[in-house]
């Protein structure tokens, strides 16, 4: 009863209902679901940033501490997702920042349409060499 006085009381005379908080899980599957596509570069880039960008790493690393205090109080979808938005884009800044940072990468030619296996050797002066046989 006290507690139907003290919402009144904070809503001006008028009752309120609390927004419906959902479980931990709930909150779970959305952190996994927003971070899948990361997964399976960003260990790789995470190693580099905490080398190359520690500013940028503290703060995601500080931002997924907060995604996981948010989860475990519960808080409502809408500003868990919030959180989780500011989340993801930072970790595709440090996706753009390590891509754009990377000393220039061994390219390999495409095969063509009718190889399927193809060898590369890159020789000291920098020519590479493709050895490659039709599939039949």
């Amino acid at each position: 009863m006290s507690a139907n006085v003290l919402l009144q009381q904070e809503t001006g005379g008028r009752a309120r209902r609390a927004e419906p908080t959902p479980p931990v899980q709930v909150l779970q599957k959305c952190y996994e679901t927003a971070t899948f596509p990361l997964a399976e570069h960003f260990p790789v880039i995470d190693q580099w940033l905490a080398e190359h960008a520690p500013d940028l790493w503290r703060q995601i690393r500080q931002e997924d501490d907060e995604l996981f205090r948010l989860r475990q109080l519960g808080v409502p979808l809408q500003t868990y997702q919030a959180e989780l938005d500011t989340f993801v884009a930072l970790c595709e800044q440090a996706e753009r920042f390590y891509a754009e940072m990377q000393p220039a990468t061994l390219s390999f030619p495409l095969l063509a349409p009718e190889e399927r296996v193809a060898v590369y050797c890159e020789f000291g002066d920098g020519t590479l060499l493709k050895v490659s046989g039709a599939h039949k």
